[in-house]
């Protein structure tokens, strides 16, 4: 695991099939660094893409996202599609999603496109399902705590250690800002309490966005 104060660590390059445009003038594009520890470069075509992006990387029973990811089919593999991203369950189930805003769904083309290669996906074994996912799909609070968690990606193990020895003590359930205040590390034990919750081993009482007045309750092992 690097540790970020002995100098930088330059995320890993994306995965995707192909590069989408730096800019555009027509719609937003963006370029993110998402997952563990270095991390891993995305891109988005829009602000929805890399919304339903940075959720889908944050889940819990999620092991892989990629974006961009080519399909072929055809009798003879003439045809192909880029779907927005393809999210590999830690199951190891494969859901190809389309991303699109429902102001592009209302003439009804995209999904009758998307009814044919969705068909050709399951005739050629590429993913188990397809789904398609709009701004309606939108879990705020998701999203909220994806964000949190994408902020986390500096390491400082001594806070670490000193929030998991306290939180290790919790015999019920207990407010982050007051967790805060046992670590005696200020914001750094902040963070630190907020990287155990992405860790899992910290968790919210409740599926809210967190802020410092959320509850939490230890997860992890004891020692």
């Amino acid at each position: 695991m690097p540790i970020y104060s002995e100098g930088r660590v330059l995320p890993a390059q994306s995965r995707g099939d192909r590069s989408i445009k730096n800019a555009s003038t027509a719609h937003c594009t963006a370029f993110a660094v998402l997952g563990e520890n270095s991390g891993t470069r995305f891109q988005a075509e829009s602000h929805l893409e890399l919304c339903h992006l940075q959720i889908e990387a944050t889940r819990p029973d999620v092991a892989a996202v990629q974006e961009q990811v080519l399909f072929t089919f055809g009798r003879q593999n003439e045809k192909w599609h880029f779907f927005d991203m393809v999210v590999t369950k830690a199951s190891g189930e494969r859901i190809a999603y389309t991303v699109k805003p429902e102001v592009r769904l209302k003439s009804g083309r995209h999904v009758e496109e998307m009814r044919t290669i969705a068909w050709w996906v399951q005739e050629k074994g590429f993913a188990k399902s397809v789904r398609l996912l709009t701004e309606a799909d939108i879990d705020r609070v998701a999203l909220h705590n994806a964000n949190i968690n994408a902020a986390l990606r500096d390491i400082d193990p001594e806070a670490e250690d000193a929030a998991r020895a306290v939180a290790q003590e919790l015999c019920g359930a207990v407010r982050l800002d007051l967790l805060t205040q046992k670590t005696g590390l200020a914001a750094r034990g902040y963070r630190a309490l907020l990287r155990l919750i992405s860790a899992g081993e910290l968790a919210p009482l409740q599926s809210k966005k967190i802020t410092p007045e959320t509850l939490v309750e230890w997860k992890g092992d004891r020692q």
